[in-house]
């Protein structure tokens, strides 16, 4: 009885974290360089909560060449968690949000739900263009 209760505390503490990740509408941002919008679909929002936290280790993409468009994803305290590059927005450079699924200058690819919710979401927004400084940023 007593390795149950045991047992039980573990499941609820492992849900409890699980849940702690879960983004909600407007917790994350997609940024230029003036303005930022918030990512209100939840579907877009459960991929980049597995993508950052959970779910299959992430796939490695190829670096990106300079000068491609990129926006900076951010938390609404301002925290840049990284930035998505290329016209299909489907490649990721952490700016260390969870250092245990992303390593520093290595680039990821986004998961397609999450990559077609930022192109939608950044038709109106001009982009940066990719230099060396913002790559520079990944730790």
């Amino acid at each position: 009885m007593r390795a149950f209760g045991v047992l039980a505390l573990a499941a609820l503490i492992a849900v409890s974290a699980a849940a702690a990740k879960d983004f909600h509408p407007g917790d994350l941002r997609v940024c230029n360089a003036r303005s930022c919008v918030a990512i209100a679909d939840q579907d877009v929002l459960n991929a980049f909560s597995s993508f950052y936290y959970g779910g299959p280790p992430p796939a490695r993409a190829r670096a990106p060449r300079l000068r491609v468009p990129y926006f900076q994803l951010k938390y609404t305290n301002g925290y840049v968690t990284g930035i998505v590059a290329t016209t299909q927005l489907d490649r990721f450079l952490s700016y260390g949000v969870n250092l245990g699924q992303f390593s520093r200058g290595r680039w990821y690819s986004v998961p397609p739900r999450a990559a077609l919710g930022l192109r939608q979401l950044t038709e109106g927004l001009k982009p940066m263009r990719l230099t060396r400084t913002a790559v520079a940023k990944s730790r």
